[in-house]
């Protein structure tokens, strides 16, 4: 390729595209490689998907499998555009479309030498497949080809009791399918323990099954029948899905060109990006660190100002990532856990609020749920709020302002919220915690 570059971006997910227009705009040489579907696994296979399954499983209830398959292809579609090249070029991109790789130092594509003085490595993360016996022959469904199954399962295992096993397998609980998951350990184990309960009570109300703390010793699949051995039993379903973590894509040749990778296998990078090989950058789901695509997006625009400016523009000392998932109710996460703020912090104090005690959630008939939110004892900083109700997801992201301020909950409390709105669910539980 005879263009020198000035950025090659590896992967047009979040993280890439955000990047590569960013820099294309400021009128760098920037050119994009990507191999699948842009828009990255978000788009296509994960956030935008599974967040439309959710919505119309909530809303409509039982819909035959191909009316749910052509509205998520619709808003896939919406999304993404129509043009081929995702109107990259407009925005000072040039797209081509192959596989990368390094060969020493130097940046191939589809086996052509690429010349760039900056490579960003945004490839993201594949479904991570657990070492239990028969399960690669046994073919299961991951994110990536549930969406395109031909039929809604009757009997379905998910292995994995994270963010996507607990969404995708409600939803379809919700369009009719038994669902019995599969946990190594407790579900939601990212969440406070108080909220991740809640679900777990929830989940079983609703008509889930919900193993944790099992493991599994073999799954075969014979005539259409999947067998899953836990223990002494052996327990018969229709499908499988595995959500049971995610797994770094590495260009070939990287490594061996002296990438390093942390110990689960991700690239090691410095909090602005850079590796250990000169002039290659990691951002997004690929460097470790909290994968979502907000996240990978914050991390796009501060690269960005770094490769334009010449410098790192700075970053908060403790970057506050909020998170929620999209089960119903959902979960929403910012800040500390009311465990892990009693292992930093001497004395915490932790109040938690009915959703029931706030008028929009009995108006809009989903008064299920709560608020917990925890601040230190002497200052009255706000430490986190773990949300479990309707709008979890949206509540979550006043709480991480508020914590990524270092504001107190007086100050919450002291700030007027619209009336009748989630939102003075938040408010009132601050309120609660002024002296």
């Amino acid at each position: 390729m005879a263009t020198r570059f000035d950025v090659a971006v590896l992967g047009d997910g979040p993280a890439g595209d955000n990047l590569a227009r960013a820099l294309g705009k400021a009128g760098q040489r920037v050119l994009m490689v990507e191999a699948a579907e842009l828009g990255g696994e978000c788009l296509n296979a994960g956030c935008i998907p599974s967040k439309a399954l959710i919505h119309l499983a909530r809303e409509r209830g039982h819909v035959p499998w191909a009316e749910v398959q052509r509205e998520l292809a619709k808003v896939t579609t919406e999304i993404r555009g129509s043009a081929a090249d995702g109107g990259l070029p407009g925005d000072g991109v040039r797209l081509v479309r192959g596989t990368a790789s390094f060969a020493g130092r130097d940046l191939q594509i589809d086996g052509e030498a690429v010349a760039a003085k900056q490579v960003v490595i945004a490839t993201g993360t594949s479904p991570l497949m657990p070492p239990i016996e028969g399960l690669t022959e046994a073919q299961p469904l991951t994110n990536r080809t549930l969406f395109k199954m031909r039929e809604l399962p009757r009997r379905l295992a998910v292995i994995g009791g994270g963010p996507i096993g607990l969404e995708l397998g409600q939803a379809l609980a919700m369009l009719g399918t038994d669902v019995t998951i599969f946990a190594s350990g407790a579900i939601a184990p990212t969440e406070d323990c108080d909220v991740a309960a809640a679900l777990r009570r929830h989940l079983i109300a609703s008509g889930l099954e919900v193993l944790e703390s099992v493991s599994i010793g073999r799954v075969r699949r014979t005539d259409g029948v999947v067998t899953v051995s836990v223990g002494r039993g052996v327990r018969r379903f229709d499908e499988l899905l595995v959500a049971a973590g995610r797994a770094a894509v590495i260009p070939a040749g990287a490594v061996e060109a002296g990438l390093k990778l942390d110990v689960d296998g991700f690239i090691a990078a410095s909090r602005c990006g850079k590796t250990s090989l000169p002039g290659v950058w990691a951002i997004g789901d690929a460097g470790g660190g909290p994968a979502f695509t907000h996240h990978a997006s914050y991390q796009a625009h501060h690269l960005a100002r770094h490769l334009i400016d010449g410098r790192c523009p700075g970053r908060p000392r403790e970057l506050l990532v909020p998170w929620a998932i999209f089960t119903t109710p959902e979960v929403g996460h910012a800040g500390m856990t009311e465990e892990g703020a009693r292992r930093v912090h001497r004395d915490v104090r932790v109040v938690t609020l009915a959703a029931n005690r706030v008028d929009w959630f009995r108006v809009a008939r989903q008064s299920e749920g709560f608020v917990k939110v925890i601040c230190d004892s002497r200052t009255g900083r706000l430490l986190g709020a773990h949300f479990f109700c309707a709008q979890a997801s949206t509540l979550a992201g006043e709480a991480a302002l508020a914590i990524q301020m270092r504001l107190r909950v007086k100050d919450v409390a002291n700030t007027i919220h619209p009336y009748p709105t989630s939102s003075e669910l938040f408010r009132w539980a601050c309120a609660a915690l002024v002296e």
